[in-house]
């Protein structure tokens, strides 16, 4: 019979989709903060992505004292972080203070998304571990898409101020929710081996994290994927704006090809439930990313609008394989069974170094060149990278078939 807390792990996926819903919230009034508060499209790109900027710093270190803090104390605070800082960003009245707000909701993000692949691990049985992973690994896709489709609609009755002040209190009735009802399992299912108490240290899970081949193969194949997944999904609206469709317009477009994300990662965790492998799942992804993205920002004089918003929807969604196969097999490639939150914040925490730096990157060439065609180009690269890695670890690291 599946434990008590197996049928909690929804409020953690919830959870996920909430935190994700914040990192989305900023794109739909970027062209608000632009008239407010005076802001180039770079210092835009760059307050995009400084939600990253915590991951980019911590999230390895944050995964390694997790595990021994304890996974559900650290979960609830990030909630709680991520409540407290987005109600105070209705403070904001300058550049500086936008970076200060989003500096702090990234820590309580990174909180949540470093946490909940290894409480997974924990309270979901083990047959149906690859279906909640997929579940899981839409929550950046759904969260941001929901943000994205939401808040224009919001904003017609209320300042952004105000939508701001409610995300953050969901935040805290969410994180009083998981307190009183999740309660986690002091062992766990694991295929890897039980390790003695000399290899709990913090230096040690450090060393073999960072040092372990699958989980370094791992972090830069999802750096590949959510830095130029956020990049297009996060100036779409710009570029929608940019082509004289209105704001409420450009953000429900925007929200739907981000919504078509969770067609990807729910059909991975399928998938992979039912054996299917894991590199072919991520080679379709980087492929579809690659030629769709091309279709889309390189040939757009060749194609209709309807054409190009058909092929910026399949990158989003077939892209989908890429996450929730990253964080199935993440636990899988662990080095040791106390070492998965640790693996997860490696993966993060070089996926938050390419996401906090291509987005100002990509607005300040498109700035220098006025075309955004060049998103294209970025794109390209990073799927061509993503590839060679996946080659990489699956020829010199083999994922066991059933």
């Amino acid at each position: 019979m599946t434990s008590p807390a197996t049928r909690h792990d929804l409020w953690i996926i919830l959870a996920g989709y909430l935190a994700a819903m914040h990192v989305g919230k900023l794109a739909p009034i970027i062209p608000i903060l632009q008239k407010q508060l005076n802001i180039s499209l770079t210092q835009a790109g760059l307050a995009l992505s400084l939600v990253q900027a915590a991951g980019m710093l911590f999230a390895l270190s944050f995964g390694v004292l997790s595990e021994k803090l304890g996974l559900k104390k650290c979960f609830i605070a990030g909630l709680v972080i991520l409540g407290c800082a987005s109600i105070s960003g209705v403070l904001v009245n300058n550049i500086y203070s936008l970076f200060l707000f989003r500096f702090f909701e990234g820590i309580g993000f990174l909180l949540i998304t470093l946490t909940a692949p290894a409480i997974l691990k924990r309270i979901c049985d083990p047959t149906t571990l690859n279906m909640k992973m997929g579940f899981w690994g839409s929550y950046m896709g759904l969260g941001v898409g929901i943000a994205m489709l939401s808040i224009p609609l919001l904003l017609q009755y209320f300042s952004w101020q105000m939508i701001w002040l409610i995300l953050g209190l969901l935040c805290f009735v969410l994180a009083l929710i998981i307190s009183q009802r999740l309660s986690l399992p002091i062992t766990h299912h694991s295929t890897l081996p039980v390790q003695t108490s000399t290899t709990h240290s913090f230096q040690h899970l450090l060393k073999i994290t960072i040092t372990h081949p699958p989980i370094v193969c791992l972090a830069v194949i999802f750096a590949c994927y959510t830095s130029q997944w956020l990049t297009v999904i996060g100036f779409l609206p710009s570029i929608y704006l940019s082509h004289q469709i209105e704001l409420r317009s450009a953000g429900t477009l925007t929200a739907f090809v981000s919504i078509a994300n969770i067609i990807g990662t729910l059909a991975a965790g399928i998938l992979l439930h039912h054996r299917f492998q894991p590199k072919t799942l991520m080679r379709y992804g980087f492929g579809t990313m690659l030629l769709m993205s091309w279709l889309t920002f390189c040939l757009p004089s060749h194609l209709t609008f309807g054409w190009q918003y058909l092929s910026i929807a399949l990158f989003s969604a077939i892209g989908g394989f890429i996450p929730a196969t990253v964080f199935a097999i993440s636990l899988h490639y662990a080095p040791q069974h106390n070492a998965i939150a640790a693996s997860v914040g490696l993966i993060l925490q070089v996926s938050a170094l390419a996401q906090f730096l291509l987005p100002p990157f990509s607005a300040l060439l498109v700035s220098y060149t006025h075309n955004w065609s060049n998103i294209g180009w970025i794109t390209t690269v990073l799927s061509t990278l993503g590839l060679t890695v996946v080659w990489q670890l699956f020829k010199k690291h083999p994922y066991p078939r059933a």
